[in-house]
């Protein structure tokens, strides 16, 4: 697990309901500097709401650095907390915020003061998960949502479909419960359809300059019992892709790699189609909130066309591609490297399972997942070659940490490509170890993708 602290951006204040957080904030993540004016609405706004002081079960979905949560968290102790975010660094720092805000629950006990018995107090749970998907059957009293307007339209109108569904295996929101979203101004028009197209009952709104805030709550009645009234975010494209996203990622439960068995991506899927990197060609899945959904990008295609190059001949049994967004490298590499096995590792969870669908949809290649922040946890000198777009994060030195990673993973012999802006290729080219000798580089527009070899 990488040092969190050197991560870290700024230490801020924060108060809600009388009670006082501290919390770390990152350039790796939104709202660096200070706690951003939406999720400061949307606290102002449901702050005296009697259902959330009297809420027994209270997520937090797309956490981030764990501000929504964690607040509520002081402000009622007695209640269960669930934090959840796609992005696993996300969530490293929402628990790193809960340790040093000492939200660490107690179990009940005697005052020896007193003699009175007090209650136990549970630790907020932290972990990753999708928006719309991954519930696990759970029902909670009160649901607090920032929504991230990059997630796409139909999977947050899948969102607000699941909280309305009659279906309780579907429903993350319990009957007479509330969920209380902050959204942009420039989908608030379509936030009020979709809410009323899952029949919650809107009983608060709040304005901002820049957002709204919708409290709504689910009644008996609910939307219909596929979660979706009439015909919704699960189109039949979608629907299709379903058995193959669930079947994905059968990744091993053993070390550090993630089982994603589970996971629905059918609200997320955003198109199929043929593409063609390098010299393979191959069906693929497009997903909302990844990029290349439609095309590939130069990135990707100067990868590509310089693993062509220097690996021809290679004998890959390992490949481990960091970052495999929806998993295009990673279908070359199976079909032009004939890899046995390839190792996605990523931050982001959709990412993850992506990658693993595509490839489980047309390859027959052994697929696992591991949360990039876990790398150092993988076998030393386990991977034949790895492919890395690296996580460019400002006052970090991520080079060193990529050129750490390679070393202590890659085979003598084996290879490691990244591709980046050339600006940063200068800077990781400058951090380069000995024992690295260069192969070549490629550049497509403004990407530039360079391979060392291990000697």
């Amino acid at each position: 697990m990488i040092d969190l602290q050197e991560l870290v951006n700024k230490t801020v204040p924060f108060k809600f309901n009388g009670t006082e957080l501290r919390l770390d904030l990152s350039h790796a993540l939104f709202s660096s500097y200070d706690v951003d004016v939406g999720t400061r609405l949307l606290l102002k706004t449901v702050a005296r709401d009697p259902v959330l002081s009297g809420a027994r079960r209270i997520l937090d979905e797309g956490c981030g650095v764990g501000v929504i949560g964690l607040a509520a968290a002081k402000a009622f102790p007695g209640a269960e907390l669930l934090l959840r975010d796609r992005d696993s660094l996300a969530a490293a720092f929402a628990d790193r915020n809960r340790l040093a805000n000492r939200l660490r629950g107690s179990p009940e006990w005697t005052d020896p003061a007193t003699g009175e018995r007090r209650a136990a107090r549970p630790a907020p749970r932290i972990g990753l998960g999708l928006l719309a998907a991954g519930y696990g059957g759970e029902a909670f009293d009160y649901v607090l949502s920032n929504l991230p307007a990059k997630a796409g339209a139909p999977v947050l109108e899948a969102f607000f479909a699941r909280a309305g569904s009659a279906d309780p295996s579907q429903s993350f929101l319990a009957v007479g419960g509330r969920l209380a979203v902050v959204i942009v101004h420039t989908l608030a028009e379509a936030a009020a359809r979709w809410i009323e197209k899952a029949g919650l009952k809107v009983v608060e709104t709040g304005r901002g300059s820049m957002h709204r805030v919708f409290v709504v709550e689910r009644t008996a009645s609910g939307a219909s019992a596929d979660g979706n009234a009439g015909p919704g975010p699960a189109s039949s494209a979608a629907a299709r892709a379903e058995g193959a996203a669930s079947a994905v990622v059968g990744a091993s439960e053993e070390g550090p790699y993630l089982d994603l068995s589970g996971l629905d991506l059918s609200a997320y899927v955003r198109r199929q189609g043929r593409f063609t990197l390098g010299e393979a060609s191959y069906q693929a899945r497009g997903f909302w909130g990844l990029p290349e959904f439609d095309t590939t990008s130069y990135g990707s295609d100067a990868a590509a066309g310089l693993g062509e190059r220097v690996l021809a001949g290679s004998l890959v049994r390992e490949a481990l591609i960091v970052n495999p967004g929806l998993g295009h490298l990673a279908l070359w590499a199976a079909r032009r490297l004939g890899a046995l096995a390839i190792t996605g590792a990523s931050r982001d969870l959709l990412s993850l399972a992506a990658a693993g669908a595509n490839l489980a949809a047309s390859t027959r290649t052994a697929y696992r997942a591991v949360d990039s922040l876990r790398l150092d946890e993988l076998p030393e000198a386990s991977q034949d070659v790895i492919f890395e777009a690296p996580d460019i994060v400002p006052s970090f030195d991520w080079a060193s940490l990529c050129w750490a990673r390679a070393a202590r993973l890659v085979k003598a012999g084996g290879t490691y490509l990244a591709i980046c802006p050339p600006t940063e290729m200068a800077r990781l080219e400058k951090r380069r170890l000995s024992g690295w000798r260069l192969l070549g580089e490629r550049r497509k527009r403004g990407a530039l993708a360079m391979a060392w070899q291990r000697i």
